[in-house]
């Protein structure tokens, strides 16, 4: 659809009943779940395990392979030892529910912590679903048909596109500096990239102006133009959006 050369860092193009949905069905979706699951209320049973089969089941539908799922999940992972930490420093009320090796465990701490993990797993494995089901021009370009203003969507697309430019031409960079003699051990040997990053920084942004003033001279109004294409209906993936919202409601409603 949209043939860029960063299209292969995040989306796999396997041949899931995801990939065809609209894009902004794939985007208002994703994100209505997980506005659904930061209000989840983590001390009902019920809602948690429900979520967390509705976000399971999409990752099935999606199917990207455990291995790259587990991989890019590693994100969650300063979440993962933020969160434990706040059963033994959390604390309202001195709320304490037990003692392990002198050290106090406290309910509000024990609170906080599966929200954390509930929420944050949660949240990141649907982002993971998203950008594996969707390139990034096609998340753009959702955001174009939900309205979002033309500003952003061209912030966006350029930044999209001139992060690719930055990294290549960084890996020049570190060639040629490898060709001069330039070893990497220790904190000492990141000073010349901590240079060449930013002198590339500054190059950027003057060729970032260069390409703006050229775009202008050619009749660039501050809107992107995106080449459409048919899409299908996933009714598995509507279902679980209605699920996850129908699931809060209830619980907010009683």
């Amino acid at each position: 659809m949209y043939p860029t050369s960063h299209e292969h860092h995040l989306s796999l193009h396997k041949n899931s009943q995801l990939n065809d949905v609209k894009p902004q069905h794939k985007v208002l979706g994703c994100f209505l779940i997980v506005l659904s699951v930061a209000f989840s209320n983590v001390q009902n049973i019920f809602q948690i395990l429900s979520h967390i089969v509705i976000v399971m089941y999409i990752l099935y539908l999606s199917k990207i392979p455990l291995k790259t799922y587990l991989k890019r999940l590693t994100l969650d992972i300063p979440f993962i030892l933020f969160a434990l930490f706040l059963p033994f420093l959390s604390s309202e009320n001195n709320d304490k529910v037990f003692e392990v090796f002198s050290l106090n465990i406290y309910q509000t701490g024990l609170n906080d912590m599966l929200t954390i993990l509930f929420k944050a797993t949660l949240g990141l494995t649907i982002g993971i679903v998203l950008t594996a089901v969707t390139s990034s021009m096609e998340i753009i370009y959702g955001l174009q048909k939900l309205k979002v203003p033309n500003i952003l969507i061209a912030i966006m697309s350029f930044t999209i596109r001139y992060i690719d430019v930055f990294i290549d031409e960084f890996k020049r960079v570190r060639i040629s500096m490898k060709s001069r003699g330039y070893l990497e051990k220790g904190l000492k040997s990141l000073i010349p990239i901590a240079f060449a990053s930013g002198a590339m920084l500054i190059r950027g942004y003057e060729r970032g102006e260069r390409v703006y003033l050229s775009m202008i001279s050619r009749g660039f109004q501050g809107t992107i133009e995106f080449k459409s294409r048919s899409y299908k209906t996933s009714y598995k993936f509507s279902l679980c959006v209605v699920s996850s919202l129908v699931i809060l409601g209830i619980d907010k409603l009683l």
